[in-house]
C-alpha cells in the first residue's frame, strides 16, 4: 500500500518528481512534511531512486543527518565537502560565497539531502542555501534536499523551490488512492466505490488510516462503527470520530451514490418508456403548488401522485419500481441508514440495467 501512494498516486508521484526535476536542473528543494506523513521511509526510498535515476553518474545524493551535527550548516559543508580551502576568509556570509566559487570540490557533485533537522537548524540550513543560490549565478555547483516541517514559513528565493505536502496534496489524491485499493476486492464497482467513499470521509487525509481501514474491507463494510473504534485503538492513531460522526459520514456516502440511481431510474427507465402518458396526464400541482407542466419536472412522488388519481398507469414491474425507489428517496431524505443488504441490492439492480 505503501507503493501505491507513493509510486502509483498521482499527487504524491508528481510531488516527489516535481522535487527531483528541480533538483536535476541544479536547484535545491524544501520538502514542507507533516509529522504523519504517510509511510516517510517509503517516501525516502522512492525519492532517493528517482533522484539516482535521474543524477545517473552527474551527481551523487548524500543524506546528512542534522541530529547528528553541532556545527552551523555553513561550516559543518566547508570542512567536509570542500578540500582545498585557500583564499578562504571568514566575513559575513563567506562561506557561502566562498563554496559557490569554488570549482573543483566534492560539494559540486553533491545532492546533500538534509533530515531529521530541528526547526531552529532548517531555518539555519534554509538560510545558508538561500545564500550559496545567490553567489552561485550561472555557475555549476552543489544542490540541497532539506526536509522541514509542514509550518516551515520560507519562501521561494532564486534556485530554491519549497514544495509542501500539505498544498500539493489533495483530497482528491487520498479518493483515488483508497478506489485503487477498493479495486482489488471482489465487489461490484458501485460498492466499491462506496468502500472508497466512506472510507476517504471517515479518515480525511490520514492515509495510513484509510489504508488499515481497506486491510478490513468486508468487516468494515458490515460493521464500521466497531471495526473503526478498533482499527483506531489497535493503530494507536490520534483521531476523534463519535458515532455520529460515523453515522454522518455512512448516511452522506449513500445519499451521495444512490440518489443519482434514484434518478436515472426516472429519466432512464420511466421518462423514457412513458414519456407520452406522462405528458398526457399534466398539468398538476407539486404540494408546494408548483405548476409540474413537462415530464422532466414530474418527480417520483408527483408519478405516484398522478397514477393515484387515475391520470397515469405504469405496468406492474415498473409500478412495483417505482415505488421501491420513492421509498429509498424518503427514507434517506429523512437521514435514515440504509443497512449494507439494501445498498448492495440498489447497485446490483443498477449494474442490470
Amino acid at each position: 500500500m505503501d507503493k501505491i501512494w507513493w509510486e502509483e498516486t498521482g499527487g504524491p508521484r508528481r510531488f516527489l518528481e516535481s522535487a527531483t526535476e528541480f533538483l536535476a536542473d541544479g536547484g535545491s528543494v524544501v520538502l514542507c512534511l507533516p509529522k504523519n506523513l504517510p509511510w516517510r521511509d517509503t517516501m525516502r526510498e522512492v525519492l532517493y531512486k528517482l533522484l539516482d535515476d535521474k543524477f545517473s553518474t552527474t551527481r551523487m545524493t548524500e543524506t546528512v543527518d542534522a541530529k547528528k551535527i553541532s556545527k552551523t550548516p555553513p561550516k559543518y559543508v566547508l570542512e567536509n565537502f570542500c578540500a582545498n580551502k585557500s583564499g578562504f576568509k571568514l566575513y559575513d556570509k563567506a562561506h557561502a560565497e566562498f563554496l559557490a566559487t569554488r570549482r573543483n570540490i566534492a560539494l559540486n557533485d553533491r545532492c546533500l539531502w538534509i533530515r531529521n533537522a530541528s526547526d531552529a537548524q532548517v531555518d539555519e540550513w534554509f538560510s545558508f542555501i538561500a545564500d550559496y543560490h545567490g553567489f552561485l549565478a550561472d555557475r555549476r555547483g552543489g544542490t540541497f534536499l532539506l526536509e522541514a516541517g509542514a509550518n516551515f514559513k520560507g519562501t521561494n528565493t532564486d534556485g530554491v523551490k519549497i514544495l509542501a505536502f500539505d498544498k500539493e496534496i489533495s483530497d482528491y489524491d487520498c479518493f483515488a488512492f483508497n478506489i485503487m485499493l477498493a479495486a482489488e476486492g471482489g465487489k461490484n464497482k458501485l460498492m466499491k466505490q462506496y468502500l472508497a467513499e466512506l472510507v476517504t470521509r471517515l479518515t480525511e487525509r490520514n492515509v495510513e488510516l484509510a489504508a488499515a481501514c481497506m486491510n478490513c474491507r468486508d468487516e468494515f463494510l458490515n460493521n464500521p462503527h466497531d471495526v473503526f473504534k478498533r482499527i483506531l485503538l489497535e493503530g494507536n492513531f490520534t483521531y476523534a470520530k463519535t458515532y455520529e460522526d460515523i453515522e454522518q459520514a455512512i448516511w452522506v456516502t449513500q445519499l451521495k451514490l444512490i440518489f443519482p440511481l434514484i434518478e436515472d431510474f426516472r429519466r432512464e427507465v420511466l421518462l423514457k418508456k412513458y414519456y407520452r402518458e406522462i405528458s398526457v396526464a399534466l398539468p398538476c400541482d407539486s404540494a408546494w403548488q408548483e405548476k409540474i407542466e413537462r415530464p422532466e419536472q414530474a418527480e417520483l412522488g408527483i408519478l405516484i401522485h398522478l397514477v393515484n388519481m387515475g391520470k397515469l398507469w405504469f405496468q406492474p414491474p415498473d409500478w412495483k419500481e417505482l415505488l421501491y425507489y420513492r421509498d429509498l428517496r424518503n427514507k434517506l431524505a429523512h437521514l435514515e441508514i440504509l443497512p449494507l443488504e439494501e445498498v448492495q441490492r440498489i447497485f446490483d439492480k443498477s449494474e442490470e440495467v
